[in-house]
C-alpha cells in the first residue's frame, strides 16, 4: 500500500510501507493523549461503566443515533464540506492531539475539539468516515481553483482508501421504513437550496447514518431526515449521542477496550489525506 504526498513543485512522491508505520503511530499516540487529557480535566467518570460491544456498534444500543435500524455494524458518517475544510486546516493540530480551542477560540474551536475526540474513537472503533464525490466541487464562489479541487480529490480517494482497509463501501447499514419519494422530496425542500441540498440527497441515498456538519442552516432541519434514517448533527452533537449509547466509554476506562482495533493503515490515509492542504504542504512538513 501507498500514500501520496505533493511537493511544492507539484510533484508526487508514494511512500511506501515504511512511510504507512510512521504514520499509523499517530492513532495510537491520539487515543493516548486523548484519554490523558480526558482525565486531566475532572470529569466525573463513573466507578462501573456499562460493558459495550465494540468495536462495532449495536444499533439498538443508540435509537436516536441509528433511528430504528437494528443489527449491528459500522458507523457511517459523511462529513459536510466545511468540516473537511476544517480538517485541512486543522489536521496536523488534531493528530499532533493540540489544545484545539486554544488555537481557534470560540465555538469552532469547541466543534475542532468534539471532531477530534471523535476522529480518536474512529482509531478505536469501526466507524467509517465518507467524502461525498459532489463535495470535491462544492463551493460558495462559482469557481473553485484547481488546487483545491485537487486537494479535495485526494482527500476523497484516501477517504474511500481508509474504508476499503476494514470493508466494503456497500455492506449492509441497517435498514429503515421504506418511505414513498414524494415524502422525502418534501423533507429535502426544507434543507437550503443548491449545493447544501445535494450533499444531504446524496447523504440520504447512501444511506450513511450520520450527515456531519457546523451548517446551522442544514442542522435546523435534522428533524425532518430523521424518518428516512439520516441522523444530521454537528461535532458536539454527535459526541453527546456517542456518550449516550455508551460508545465513549471505552475512552473513559481502559477496561473497556477488550477488542482487536480495527487495521491501523487507516489512519495513514486519513493523514495522507492532508496532502496538499494549508498551500502544498509536503511530506516534511507532516505529523
Amino acid at each position: 500500500m501507498y500514500a501520496m504526498f505533493f511537493g511544492d513543485d507539484g510533484s508526487v512522491a508514494y511512500l511506501g510501507d515504511y512511510e504507512f508505520a510512521r504514520l499509523e503511530r499517530y492513532g495510537i499516540a491520539l487515543v493516548n493523549d486523548t484519554i490523558g487529557r480526558i482525565r486531566a480535566s475532572g470529569i466525573d467518570i463513573p466507578t462501573s461503566l456499562a460493558p459495550s460491544e465494540g468495536p462495532y456498534f449495536r444499533y439498538e444500543h443508540g435509537p436516536s443515533l441509528f433511528l430504528g435500524r437494528k443489527g449491528c455494524g459500522a458507523l457511517h458518517i459523511a462529513w459536510d464540506t466545511n468540516l473537511l475544510i476544517d480538517y485541512f486546516e486543522h489536521g496536523y493540530g488534531l493528530w499532533e492531539g493540540e489544545s484545539l480551542p486554544d488555537l481557534v477560540p470560540g465555538e469552532r474551536g469547541e466543534q475542532l475539539e468534539a471532531l477530534q475526540i471523535i476522529v480518536t474513537l474512529w482509531v478505536l472503533r469501526d466507524i467509517r468516515f465518507h467524502i461525498l464525490a459532489r463535495t470535491i466541487d462544492d463551493s460558495k464562489k462559482r469557481n473553485l481553483s484547481e488546487e483545491r479541487r485537487l486537494q479535495r480529490r485526494t482527500a476523497w480517494r484516501e477517504f474511500r482508501a481508509a474504508i476499503a482497509v476494514v470493508g466494503d463501501e456497500d455492506e449492509d447499514r441497517g435498514e429503515t421504513l421504506i418511505l414513498p419519494r414524494s415524502e422525502l422530496d418534501r423533507a429535502l425542500s426544507s434543507v437550503p437550496a443548491g449545493n447544501d441540498r445535494d450533499l444531504v440527497t446524496d447523504a440520504v441515498r447512501t444511506k450513511v447514518h450520520v450527515f456531519l456538519t457546523r451548517d446551522k442552516g442544514v442542522l435546523r432541519t435534522r428533524k425532518v431526515l430523521w424518518p428516512f434514517g439520516l441522523h444530521i448533527a454537528s461535532p458536539q452533537d454527535l459526541l453527546e449521542e456517542l456518550a449516550a449509547c455508551g460508545a465513549l466509554n471505552c475512552l473513559l476506562a481502559p477496561d473497556q477496550l477488550y477488542w482487536p482495533m480495527p487495521d491501523q493503515q487507516r489512519v495513514a490515509h486519513l493523514i495522507s489525506a492532508l496532502a496538499r492542504a494549508s498551500g502544498g504542504q509536503d511530506e516534511k512538513s507532516a505529523p
